[in-house]
């Protein structure tokens, strides 16, 4: 029997473009709909079987771990970044995110203290202290919108962590920017988005004056550090060297700002609806909550990280980060043909690689819909389970919330780390319930966000 992509080769010339365009139109309506939508038409579609071309694209979607790793490691030195992260150049600069070979080596060389075991442990008061702040403005039985709360508390915790600053008094302005260039970045990646971008369309002018009002945050920052230096070096301090310039310092701190908190938040946000529709889980973060209070000094410094101290959180994270990973969808470039899987990728092929889709693939996970944070967890003589990220037994390359590779996200440890000390240090004190008690992915951006806003009630542990 012929099938449908065999026929549409088959067939004239006139027959194929019109399909084409259809498959297109299909795929642009689906990404602007969500990322659940956009994979699904691609799968429709065939494009993790063969090539599928989209625009002036030729599009294969990776959804084999084997081949991904092997992407992502072995041939790493024949990819480039894909059309996502060349779109994001034009919202966030040339940083580490958006920058190629010798530009991203040395960027990342530069900034690689910043993120080292030893320093991300020293970061953990300020992360405490942000959640902190934030506890202190709930009320019992008051209304949060939830993702403007972990966006504040995260944008709060990284402004104190990697700069020496207090961003609070510019959270809304931050928030509200990096809020215009996500949605900028729909824009960009639509047909002809570097025009659009440039455009004057009222979307492209609230990303221009987002951009705009990023950097004159950026720039007080560095003017400030200049100002009053500290004994305890920043991450300013690690660029603010001769052979950086202004514009380059500026895009680095531009991709923390957005890196460093929006996908915490994403991820925070995820989490703790996730919590609240599982009772025995919140029943057993709960209890390791109180043995972690009750086994610590009041104010004294973290000895460990919390991967180490919180099995049951970290394990709700990981868990979250499988369901509803926050970089959704990545790609890269083949430079040079090579073979993936036994097949020959030609050159100039964008290589889609989705952890919403490989986190959620049956044949590597068991239950691969449900929130089950114990798949996670090893068990030893007597609790605690220990946390093991190799426990569900998953191959490699079917858990990439933060990639792999030479590319994989510098952030990752800081990642954990803020997120483990921040569930922990609300959980204390707090239960946090969904109103609208189902989220969903909304519109494809560069991070996942729920579809709608997250209204949430606060309510006292010691009152519930």
């Amino acid at each position: 029997m012929i099938t449908e992509r065999n026929s549409i080769a088959a067939a004239g010339p006139r027959t194929r473009s019109a399909r084409s365009l259809q498959i297109n139109l299909s795929l642009l309506q689906a990404f602007r709909r969500s990322p659940v939508d956009f994979l699904d038409v691609l799968l429709a579609n065939g494009a993790n079987q063969v090539p599928l071309r989209v625009g002036s694209e030729r599009v294969l979607l990776l959804d084999d771990p084997a081949q991904v790793w092997e992407l992502l490691t072995v041939h790493a030195r024949h990819t480039r970044k894909g059309r996502g992260l060349v779109r994001a150049r034009l919202l966030l600069g040339d940083g580490l995110l958006t920058s190629e070979g010798e530009a991203h080596l040395r960027q990342r060389r530069a900034l690689q203290a910043a993120f080292h075991p030893q320093r991300i442990l020293g970061y953990l008061g300020s992360f405490t202290a942000a959640a902190r702040r934030a506890a202190d403005r709930w009320s019992d039985g008051g209304e949060i919108d939830l993702v403007a709360e972990m966006s504040g508390l995260t944008l709060d915790g990284v402004g104190t962590a990697l700069f020496g600053s207090d961003l609070r008094g510019s959270a809304a302005q931050i928030g509200q920017a990096l809020a215009d260039l996500l949605a900028g970045f729909r824009l960009a990646m639509a047909p002809g988005g570097v025009s659009l971008v440039r455009s004057p369309l009222p979307t492209a002018r609230r990303v221009r004056r987002a951009k705009a009002d990023l950097e004159n945050v950026v720039d007080d920052l560095v003017r400030r550090r200049t100002a009053d230096p500290s004994d305890e070096p920043t991450v300013l301090d690690l660029l603010t060297q001769p052979d950086f310039t202004e514009q380059q310092v500026r895009d680095q701190v531009m991709t923390l700002l957005l890196a460093g908190h929006e996908t915490t938040a994403m991820a925070l946000t995820w989490a703790l609806a996730a919590i609240d529709q599982a009772p025995t889980v919140r029943a057993d973060l709960e209890a390791e909550w109180a043995a972690a209070d009750e086994s610590r000094a009041a104010d004294q410094p973290a000895a460990a990280l919390p991967s180490a101290t919180l099995p049951v959180t970290t394990a709700v994270l990981a868990e979250t980060l499988r369901l509803s990973p926050p970089s959704w969808m990545f790609s890269r470039r083949i430079v040079e043909p090579l073979t993936l899987g036994g097949r020959t990728v030609p050159a100039g092929t964008m290589c889609l690689i989705s952890p919403a889709l490989l986190h959620r693939d049956p044949r590597w996970w068991a239950e691969a819909d449900q929130f089950r944070p114990q798949r996670w967890l090893r068990p030893k003589a007597g609790p605690p389970d220990r946390f093991d990220p190799k426990t569900p037994g998953h191959p490699r390359g079917a858990f990439l919330p933060f990639g792999a590779g030479p590319r994989m996200c510098i952030g990752e440890q800081f990642a954990w780390a803020e997120a483990g000390t921040v569930l922990a240090e609300l959980g204390r004190t707090w239960r946090i319930h969904m109103i609208n008690t189902r989220l969903t992915p909304g519109p494809s951006s560069m991070t996942l966000r729920p579809k709608d806003p997250v209204r949430a009630t606060t309510s006292r542990r010691d009152a519930a």
